[in-house]
C-alpha cells in the first residue's frame, strides 16, 4: 500500500497500473488517476492494519487512511484494500474495476483456483 500511495505522490501512474491485478489493468481510468495525482497535495498515509490471509496464492488486506488536499480543501479516505501475490509480485485488487469471472471460473489472478474460493470473497 505504501508503494501505491507513493506512486500517487510522485505521479507514477504507470506503476499504479502495473501493480493492479493484470486482469483489471485495461479497466483502469488512467487519465482520472493522473488528474487526481497531479491536482492533489498529498498529506500522508497511515497504515492501520495489515492482515495476511494466507492461502494459495497468498492474499492480504491492508486498512489505511490516506490524506490529501485539493482546491476543495483537505480530505481523507479510510479504506480496506485487498491484494494478491502471483509469481512473487503483489497486485492490488481494484474494487472499482469488475472482474469478468463467474463463481466457478478460474480466478483471474492466475492462482489456479476457482474465483469463488480465491479473490472473489475479497471483492464487493
Amino acid at each position: 500500500m505504501r508503494s501505491r500511495y507513493s506512486a500517487y505522490v510522485l505521479g507514477a501512474i504507470d506503476y499504479l497500473q502495473r501493480s493492479t491485478l493484470p486482469a483489471q489493468q485495461a479497466g483502469l481510468d488512467l487519465p482520472a488517476m493522473r488528474l487526481w495525482s497531479e491536482n492533489s497535495r498529498w498529506l500522508g498515509l497511515e497504515v492501520l492494519q495489515h492482515e495476511p490471509l494466507g492461502g494459495q496464492p497468498a492474499h492480504a488486506r491492508v486498512s489505511f487512511i490516506a490524506r490529501w488536499a485539493d482546491a476543495q480543501g483537505e480530505h481523507s479516505q479510510h479504506e480496506c484494500s485487498a491484494f494478491v501475490e502471483h509469481q512473487g509480485q503483489w497486485y492490488f485488487l481494484d474494487p472499482g474495476v469488475p472482474l469478468k469471472a463467474g463463481r466457478n471460473d478460474p480466478c483471474p489472478c492466475g492462482g489456479g483456483g476457482k474465483f469463488k474460493k480465491c479473490c472473489g470473497p475479497l471483492l464487493p
